[in-house]
C-alpha cells in the first residue's frame, strides 16, 4: 500500500483522506454490464466511473469524478504499470491528470484517474467540453494517421497553438521513451476551459504497452515523421520542425528526458510492480533513450 501525503489526497479528493473502493474484482464486470450503454469511457478495458461519496468511491452512471481501472488478467500488473508511467511522466514535466494507486475490497490492486473534464461548484459538478482527436478527425479507425496531423489539429483550434504543439513534442518523446505503442488518436484530448480557451488536456493513458504485449505493430501507434518503427532521435527532430517547433527547444526537452535515465531506473525500482516486469521496464526505457542519445 502507498502512502500518499496530504497534498496529494487534496488534489484527488479535496481532503486529506484515503477513501475505500467497496467493490472486489470479480464485481468490477458485474458493475459495469450495470452501467452498460450509459457510460462514454472508452477503451478495452475494465473500468467504471467513480464518484466519492463520504469516504467511499461508488460506481455511478453519471457525474461521475473518477475513472477506475482495476486488474485484468490479458495484461498482467496494468494498474501498476500505467501509475508508475503517469508519475514518470509527471517527473518529466507532463501535466497529467491527478491519479492513485488504491486497493479494491479484496485487496487488488486498481489505478484510480481523476476526471480533468469535471469540476465541482458546490454540489453540483459541471463538465467541460473535451473532445479527442479521433474524435475531432473522424473515421472507423483510431491507429490510423500520424502526430503531425495532430499538430495540424492543433493549430486550427488551439488559442496558444505554439506551446500546445510542444507539450504535443513532449508527450511523443516521453510515450516513445516507455514503450507505450497504444497511444492512439483517442489518447489525445483538446479540453476548452471555463473560460473559452481550447489546449491540450492533461496526458492520461500513460503506459507501457511494450512491457505487455512484446510483438506490438508499432513503436508508436501514429506515425512520426512517417515512421512507426525503427524510430531514432532524427525522426523526432525532423517532426519538431515540420510542426514550428524551434530546433533548441526540441533539443533541450530532449537532454531533459536522457537526463532522467537515472531517475527513472530508480522509480522504477521502487515501484509496485513485480520484479520481472521492473526489470523488463528499465530495460526498455534504457534501451528507446540510447535511441534518442
Amino acid at each position: 500500500m502507498i502512502d500518499y501525503d496530504a497534498r496529494t489526497l487534496r488534489i484527488m479528493f479535496g481532503k486529506p483522506i484515503r477513501p475505500t473502493i467497496p467493490i472486489s474484482l470479480d464485481e468490477i464486470s458485474i458493475e459495469a454490464r450495470k452501467l452498460a450503454g450509459q457510460l462514454s469511457i472508452s477503451g478495452v478495458q475494465p473500468k467504471l466511473s467513480v464518484r466519492l461519496e463520504g469516504k467511499k468511491l461508488l460506481p455511478v452512471a453519471r457525474d461521475g469524478q473518477f475513472i477506475l481501472k482495476p486488474q485484468t488478467q490479458d495484461f498482467p500488473e496494468l494498474p501498476q504499470n500505467e501509475y508508475l508511467c503517469m508519475q514518470m511522466g509527471r517527473r518529466f514535466g507532463l501535466n497529467t491528470a491527478p491519479c492513485l494507486l488504491l486497493e479494491l475490497a479484496d485487496g487488488s490492486p486498481a489505478y484510480l484517474v481523476k476526471r480533468f473534464d469535471r469540476f465541482k461548484k458546490g454540489r453540483r459538478i459541471g463538465k467541460l467540453a473535451c473532445e479527442d482527436i479521433h474524435q475531432i478527425l473522424g473515421g472507423p479507425d483510431k491507429y490510423a494517421g500520424s502526430h503531425e496531423q495532430i499538430a495540424k489539429v492543433i493549430k486550427e483550434h488551439c488559442r496558444f497553438a505554439p506551446l500546445e504543439l510542444q507539450r504535443l513534442f513532449e508527450m511523443t518523446i516521453f510515450n516513445f521513451a516507455i514503450g507505450n505503442g497504444d497511444a492512439h488518436r483517442k489518447n489525445f484530448s483538446l479540453l476548452t476551459s471555463e473560460e473559452g480557451t481550447v489546449a491540450i488536456s492533461p496526458a492520461y493513458d500513460l503506459v507501457s504497452s511494450r512491457l505487455v504485449i512484446h510483438e506490438e505493430d508499432g513503436e508508436l501507434a501514429l506515425t512520426v515523421n512517417g515512421r512507426q518503427n525503427r524510430l531514432e532521435r532524427t525522426d523526432f527532430l525532423a517532426f519538431a520542425d515540420h510542426v514550428g517547433i524551434a530546433a533548441a527547444y526540441a533539443e533541450g526537452k530532449l537532454a531533459d528526458l536522457l537526463g532522467l535515465r537515472n531517475e527513472f531506473t530508480k522509480m522504477i525500482g521502487d515501484s509496485t510492480l513485480t520484479t520481472k516486469l521492473r526489470d523488463n521496464l528499465a530495460n526498455i526505457v534504457t534501451d528507446r533513450l540510447a535511441r534518442l542519445q
